[in-house]
């Protein structure tokens, strides 16, 4: 390496440094500031919001900051004429242009990690905080408004002195849609970290279930209300979006096998209908029951190898930028960073994210196959490539 490539390495690290730490702490006061205001998280909630969506802001600010130290570093070296000085000399700034592309490959390797770590770890993770904060945000709602709701939940009460709630008033919703009122003198709200529940501790009230039964109690009654009706964790039907990138193998190995014992259902009981002279039973409901669960596995398998696909491609949008933002800097010969940095970000916004959105829906509806979610960075790159070749051989 030589003195030149290691003095541009520093220089684009060095700036890289500095934006992404303004550029995170924008983007993470932005992000975490209204994650609070629509939950109505406190100062403490705030708090332990912030290392779940770090992983989130930092995969959000590092294609935008290597873009912006890319083109600050050569849109300068360039109206400096250092790369007219090198090429009069016969020296190619193809060398030059190396530490940027090295440097931006290792942060998008790093960019798929973020992102990784954000779609599972920090989404969890944020999950468990809003749900740990419901005791306090319902607490804040009852002293201001009087009443709160949440879920299948309603809570009146006519007023709030500490930890009780007087003269409550309880609508629930049971899973059969069975309501349940309850009227108490009083009552107080805990939440159970370990079964993720709300728990209501009622005191001297009344209950009717449905309409069809109600009975008094002079004691305690507790009701827990679970605040998270997610399952057990199975790569066999969890959300492809909130796996782990080291589960996906064994997922799409058990999906492929859960595809093959439904196709082979679906094609046992048509063979025994056909042998049994009961057509009829081909196209009934249950017939048509497993030909949707046939559909749903492989919508589902899609969505698998998509996702793979799309975490990586995600990732990688920072050497894309930078095959872009390097040859646009050099040809530029402007010192005015923003305006460099503009004039390419501008077109990744209007052009790369939607191309990169589009292709995305279409691989998980089956139109196109999965690796189409690459085309929007093959684009950036075959175009980055080929200004980076009219810079070389025909400078500005």
């Amino acid at each position: 390496m030589t003195t030149i490539q290691i003095r541009i390495g520093m220089d684009i690290l060095k700036m890289f440094s500095v934006a992404l730490v303004a550029l995170t702490v924008l983007v993470m006061f932005i992000g975490v500031a209204r994650e609070a205001l629509e939950q109505g998280l406190g100062v403490a909630g705030v708090l332990q919001l912030i290392p779940y969506a770090a992983p989130n802001a930092l995969a959000v600010a590092v294609p935008g900051t290597a873009l912006f130290s890319v083109c600050c570093v050569y849109g300068r070296m360039s109206a400096d004429n250092e790369f007219t000085a090198m090429q009069s000399v016969g020296i190619s700034p193809i060398p030059a242009m190396l530490p940027a592309i090295v440097i931006t490959t290792v942060l998008s390797l790093a960019t798929v990690g973020l992102i990784n770590t954000a779609f599972t770890w920090g989404f969890h993770g944020i999950q468990k905080v809003v749900m740990s904060s419901v005791e306090r945000v319902a607490y804040g709602v009852l002293q201001r408004d009087r009443s709160f709701q949440h879920g299948s939940m309603s809570l009146n009460v006519r007023d709030v002195q500490g930890k009780t709630l007087v003269d409550p008033v309880i609508n629930l919703r049971r899973a059969n849609n069975e309501s349940v009122s309850i009227n108490a003198r009083s009552a107080t709200l805990s939440y159970d970290d370990d079964a993720e529940a709300l728990t209501l501790s009622v005191t001297d009230g009344s209950a009717s279930v449905g309409g069809k039964a109600s009975f008094h109690f002079p004691d305690t009654l507790v009701h827990t209300i679970p605040l998270s009706n997610r399952p057990a964790y199975d790569v066999l039907t969890a959300n492809p979006s909130h796996m782990p990138m080291s589960d996906f193998a064994s997922a799409t190995v058990k999906q492929k096998l859960d595809i093959h014992q439904r196709e082979s259902e679906v094609a046992v009981r048509v063979g025994f209908s056909v042998l049994g002279s009961r057509c009829d039973t081909i196209c009934d409901s249950a017939a048509q029951a497993r030909l949707d669960a046939v559909a749903r596995s492989h919508k589902r398998l899609r969505r698998i190898d998509t996702e793979v696909h799309r975490r990586w491609s995600s990732g990688f949008t920072c050497l894309a930028m930078a095959l872009l933002g390097i040859p646009l800097a050099i040809r530029m010969k402007t010192a005015d960073t923003m305006t460099t940095f503009g004039i390419v970000f501008l077109p990744t916004l209007l052009v790369y994210y939607p191309i990169f959105a589009l292709c995305l829906d279409m691989a998980k509806e089956g139109k196109i196959l999965s690796i189409g979610v690459w085309i929007a960075n093959g684009l950036s790159v075959a175009i980055g490539v080929l200004l980076i070749r009219r810079t070389v051989y025909f400078p500005a």
